[in-house]
């Protein structure tokens, strides 16, 4: 059996402020490497080539996620644990059961009920910016719509959108390693969602909304209690910060690409494909990592031992030039719907349908009412161990005469 170090070897701290805040160098330097490469400083392999991070998510029977998906080895819990109920961190029949009843309000056909209402607070939000003045889009724009509907409809009293919103950033900062500051620094706001978690009660639910249809689906025995409780985390974790970020990637390539909005204004059926090449660029999630239950294959003769715990860079795969054809560049006649942004295969993500909702719902108003995109300032990037995106992101829009 071939040894750790006989692979390709990267010893750079992919989890330093700098590589954080602009990740793209160094996934650059691990698909150069090779198909799989040992970074020390986690302790674990890294894939970032688009082809093998697309295989190894569909083979989610022998890399699989019910040890935890994290880089924190204190996350890394044997499958079944009581206290890990969610889509993310299940395999098999299990991952099958609770995904099948956390979908329902999920699926489009449960979103036309929303789409009207979407499409109005989009609407509301460009045509009140219309004016010439700056602004940050992040604040504005990108986090409006998602923060308005998701607080709304995941339906729980005495929670707000931005506690919301600190417990998603503090979840994927936890994400990173033991031994560094910002893990360790979201440890309480976790505790503090965990807490709240474990202690709701059907009094604290909105009648209809998200987290009242799991309870509504234990009754029915489709889950236990303690399951539909612990499952209202997968609401909250990953539906706001990540359609926040793609948005954000969005509004800065328009305003890098003017030739894109007058595309669009020409060709809006290709708003559905500029929607999916921002989730391409963005990849606010960087990746999750899994455990290998079997001896791996690669797309070469190499093999990655059983035992073994493999990081999956989603965001290295969306820009490998392997696969797509000037990959850093914004197209919106790519249409790359094989992106991973969203995941692929059994994991892949469950509120896609609303993001994408929420995004064509920003664009197609922009689109009406919006002339320009510009640029006013120098964008900042974030820092999360789990996420990447704009912090903030100055702009104007400048309106139709």
């Amino acid at each position: 059996m071939e040894s750790a170090e006989s692979w390709p070897i990267f010893e750079e701290d992919l989890f330093s402020d700098e590589s954080l805040a602009n990740s793209q160098a160094n996934f650059k330097k691990l698909r150069e490497l090779g198909e799989a490469v040992w970074v020390p400083p986690i302790d674990m392999f890294v894939v970032a080539r688009y082809d093998d991070v697309a295989a190894a998510v569909r083979a989610s029977d022998k890399l699989i996620s019910g040890w935890g998906v994290s880089i924190n080895e204190m996350q890394f819990t044997p499958p079944g644990d009581s206290s890990q109920v969610s889509t993310i961190t299940s395999d098999g029949d299990l991952h099958r059961r609770i995904r099948r009843v956390e979908m329902k309000p999920l699926m489009p056909a449960s979103l036309k009920a929303i789409r009207e209402q979407v499409a109005g607070l989009a609407d509301e939000c460009v045509r009140s910016l219309v004016d010439g003045n700056v602004f940050d889009a992040m604040e504005k724009i990108a986090s409006y719509v998602p923060v308005s509907i998701v607080a709304d409809m995941v339906g729980v009293r005495g929670v707000d959108a931005e506690r919301l919103r600190r417990w998603s950033s503090a979840a994927f900062d936890a994400f990173g390693p033991i031994t560094h500051r910002r893990t360790h620094d979201a440890v309480p706001l976790l505790e503090d969602l965990t807490n709240f978690v474990a202690e709701l009660d059907r009094d604290r639910l909105i009648p209809g909304g998200w987290a009242w249809q799991l309870m509504e689906a234990a009754d029915r025995g489709e889950l236990s209690e303690r399951e539909a409780s612990l499952m209202v985390t997968d609401y909250v974790v990953p539906s706001i910060d990540t359609t926040v970020y793609a948005i954000g990637e969005m509004l800065c390539q328009l305003a890098l690409n003017p030739s894109a909005m007058a595309t669009l204004r020409e060709r809006p059926k290709l708003i559905t494909s500029a929607v999916y090449e921002s989730v391409r660029l963005a990849s606010p999630i960087r990746g999750f990592s899994r455990r290998v239950t079997e001896d791996y294959s690669l797309t070469t003769t190499r093999t990655i031992p059983a035992g073994s715990r493999v990081w999956l860079l989603y965001a290295a795969a969306n820009r490998d030039e392997r696969h797509y054809t000037n990959p850093d560049r914004f197209d919106v006649e790519r249409n790359p719907r094989d992106q991973l942004g969203w995941g692929l295969g059994a994991h892949h993500c469950v509120g896609k349908h609303l993001a994408q909702l929420e995004m064509e719902s920003i664009l197609r108003a922009l689109v009406r009412q919006v002339e320009r995109i510009e640029m006013d300032g120098t964008p900042t990037r974030i820092v999360n161990n789990g996420l990447q995106g704009y912090g903030s992101l100055p702009m104007r829009l400048i309106g139709k005469a």
